[in-house]
């Protein structure tokens, strides 16, 4: 497309003059959100344009001109505020101040975020000054309009000019670069113009963004295309240009500006935590990156402790390495310090290399000093250190590397560079022999080992201790230690810590958790209301079994009977099982299982039974099967079923659900207790004998004869499933609806008393 712009501009132009011309003020939006923050052209001359909020027009026509010449290009650097802002450049050519012709629009519709582009002088340009105007805004391609309005009510318009002159005898150097970066010194460099200058170049350097005029005196000379300069102030931002010297009369205009930045001074202590850059820069003050490939290293604004900022790293496979090179320390090899800092990883196990890099550019310097795996997901109790030996070089800087084997993200915050302690932490807890009310504890000694042995904390809760946190045991010298006292199915936090002397301890350990066995229960009642939503496994103490897509979860879906949560069965394509808790009295015969019900269909078949392996769903057996007919807990849903003796004294008892026997259906429970048998007339209190029910057998209807005022009524199936609940004090009671057979009645009184009766209907 600019081949075809620089032909219509070479015909059209030799018939055009250069008058002074009254421009349009731009019809702006009402947007302040979209503008365009900075602007770079260059040639043989530059201007630089910064904006740090938004004005609908901005006319620099008068004091920002950029300089080039028939046949020059001209180089444009835009950048925008507002994300999805584009823009479009405009060159008045013809000086007839409007920007309308079609030859008038040498950048079109730009992408996003950034411009980086050019744009041509016609060879038969005549020398003059040209208005340019740039556009922005985030609908530009469906009308544009120098002149306005903006689709959407976004954007501005900023004007520059551009002075076109005789095609220069001496020509600006390209492509400057700065290399060797210290303190204080840096070496500069640059590519010579087509035509090298006779007499070499002059160089110009600042610590201000102002750029050199032509009357500006230069800092130095060179006849070679690079140069060196010293003098230069640590942790300072150097705006450099270079010019070409023809002649004494004849000069270049100045390049482009480049710019560096000088190292930071050599400090002895650091504390990082990230909170001053920018949520997503890769630059903090004093700190280098090198990254290979796609690596990742930035701040993240959730990455750190308690969610705030922190290092985001991330590389995936060797080719994609990415090192934080840390700020140089005057003690690196002293021998004294170490490097502390908290870190995460996303998922799974991460690594982190600590060491060195002897240049902060290449990374196959970088030398090791230690591993560090995590698999913790919080930082919260997290934290990790290396000693840093004396054999480290002196022009070292230390680094953290992410070799991306394995590739996990890992995060991290909070980093000293300080002296290291005199009393060292413990590591690499582990735990043995656990039971329901004892764990065995052990760790790996520092070196030197403590004098006093270790002190040890553990909760319930995941608050890890503090310095002045007063410990369950103190001054212990057995490693491993056995914890005793503990509660049974309960997730305890354990923290361990050096006592070097009376008032010299370690920090504390990194925290470490164990889960105490569950003790066989002589009774239970389950709700499931204190669980996470998830697999049945979340209630401490019961198992799953599954085959095919079966499902045994805890959830809140529709309620349960007496709260937000039941348990949840599915067998879709095959079988799913929940196992119970272990029961100390399983085959004592004097128990049941009691519990809530329902099925989505009403054709659902619930097992009930036990297993005799916890890893083989194919040990069940069978004590009862049951019709799951009702589809909500409203009405008839309590079931219960006895256990009898002959279960043996290692089994788990067990809901069982399959796809064969009861198709894709869902089974809902609560309420789940383990608890002596009362139906049958097992434990009821004696009754006057006059109580009784007639006629037995009967047909519709049954009568209850008797003293005692009557308070409620439960019929139950011979399944145990109960039929029909009534309440109140009526004797004569309508059973007609329920099919013949052979009946449980319980009669329970408003003393409190009951008596369970055998009747049939016929």
């Amino acid at each position: 497309m600019k081949k075809y712009y620089l032909f219509w501009m070479t015909l059209f132009l030799p018939f055009l003059s250069v008058n002074a011309q009254t421009y349009c003020v731009p019809n702006t939006g009402t947007s302040t959100t979209y503008y365009l923050k900075t602007a770079v052209f260059s040639d043989q001359g530059a201007f630089y344009y910064d904006a740090t909020a938004y004005e609908a027009y901005v006319d620099n026509s008068a004091s920002q001109m950029v300089t080039s010449y028939p046949g020059g290009t001209v180089q444009v650097y835009l950048q925008f505020a507002g994300s999805g802002t584009k823009s479009l450049v405009w060159v008045d050519w013809n000086s007839n101040g409007d920007f309308n012709d079609f030859y008038e629009n040498p950048i079109g519709t730009s992408p996003y975020s950034t411009v980086n582009d050019q744009f041509f002088v016609p060879p038969t340009q005549a020398p003059g000054i040209y208005r340019i105007r740039v556009q922005t805004g985030t609908t530009l391609s469906t009308s544009p309009n120098p002149c306005g309005p903006n689709a959407n009510n976004n954007g501005n318009f900023v004007d520059f000019s551009l002075k076109i002159e005789p095609t220069p005898t001496c020509f600006v150097p390209s492509a400057l670069a700065s290399s060797n970066i210290t303190t204080n010194t840096a070496t500069l460099s640059w590519v010579s113009p087509t035509t090298p200058p006779g007499n070499g170049y002059e160089y110009y350097y600042s610590s201000s963004a102002t750029a050199p005029t032509a009357s500006t005196s230069a800092l130095g000379t060179s006849t070679a295309t690079s140069v060196s300069i010293d003098g230069l102030t640590p942790f300072t931002t150097y705006y450099y240009y270079v010019r070409s010297v023809c002649s004494i009369s004849d000069k270049s205009a100045w390049s482009l500006r480049g710019t560096f930045k000088t190292k930071c001074s050599p400090v002895t202590s650091m504390f990082e935590n990230f909170e001053a850059p920018a949520n997503g820069s890769t630059n903090v003050d004093c700190w280098d990156r090198i990254v290979l490939g796609n690596g990742t290293l930035n701040i993240s604004g959730t990455a750190g402790v308690n969610n705030s900022k922190g290092m985001y790293q991330y590389a995936n496979g060797v080719a994609n390495t990415v090192i934080a090179v840390l700020p140089a320390f005057s003690n690196v090899n002293a021998g004294t310090h170490w490097l502390r800092f908290k870190a995460k990883v996303s998922t799974g196990t991460g690594i982190l290399d600590v060491g060195y890099v002897t240049s902060d550019t290449d990374a196959s310097t970088f030398v090791n000093i230690q591993s560090i795996s995590m698999n913790n997901t919080t930082m919260d109790g997290y934290e990790y250190s290396v000693i840093i030996p004396n054999t480290v070089p002196s022009n070292a800087r230390l680094a953290i590397r992410h070799g991306g084997v394995p590739n996990t993200i890992t995060y991290w915050d909070n980093v000293y560079w300080e002296p290291k302690p005199t009393c060292f932490v413990p590591t690499n807890i582990v735990f043995s022999n656990t039971t329901s009310a004892s764990v065995d504890i052990g760790w790996t000694a520092p070196t030197p080992a403590p004098a006093m042995g270790y002190d040890i904390y553990y909760s319930t809760t995941i608050t890890p201790p503090t310095s002045t946190t007063i410990p369950n045991a103190t001054g212990v010298t057995a490693n491993p230690y056995t914890l005793s006292g503990l509660n049974a199915a309960t997730t305890y936090y354990i923290w361990v810590r050096s006592r070097c002397d009376a008032t010299d301890q370690s920090t504390w350990s990194n925290i470490s958790s164990v889960l105490t066995l569950c003790a066989p229960k002589t009774s239970f009642f389950e709700d499931f209301e204190a669980y996470n939503n998830g697999l049945i496994t979340n209630v401490p103490c019961w198992g799953r079994l599954v085959t095919g897509s079966g499902i045994a979860n805890v959830n809140a879906f529709g309620n349960g009977y007496s709260g937000t949560k039941q348990g949840f069965q599915r067998p879709v394509t095959g079988s799913s099982m929940a196992i119970l808790p272990e029961l100390s009295n399983i085959n004592a015969g004097t128990h049941s299982l009691k519990f809530r019900a329902y099925c989505s269909a009403n054709t659902g078949k619930m097992k009930i039974g036990y297993v005799t392996d916890l890893a083989d769903i194919n040990s069940f057996v069978q004590i009862q099967s049951l019709d799951i007919t009702n589809t909500s807990y409203a009405g008839a849903s309590e079931y219960i079923v006895a256990v009898p003796n002959t279960v043996p004294a290692n089994a788990k008892l067990a809901i069982f659900t399959t796809f064969s026997e009861g198709g894709n259906v869902i089974y809902y429970y609560d309420d789940v207790s383990w608890e002596p048998t009362v139906a049958l007339g097992v434990n009821e209190l004696m009754m006057k004998e006059n109580l009784s029910v007639y006629p037995n057998p009967f047909t519709d209807q049954i009568t209850i004869s008797g003293d005692l005022p009557l308070q409620s009524v439960t019929v139950y199936d011979a399944s145990g499933k109960i039929v029909k609940e009534i309440k109140g004090n009526a004797r004569t009671i309508s059973l007609q609806q329920i099919p013949s057979g052979i009946y449980m009645m319980k009669l329970i009184m408003k003393n409190g008393s009951s008596k369970t009766i055998k009747t049939v209907k016929n």
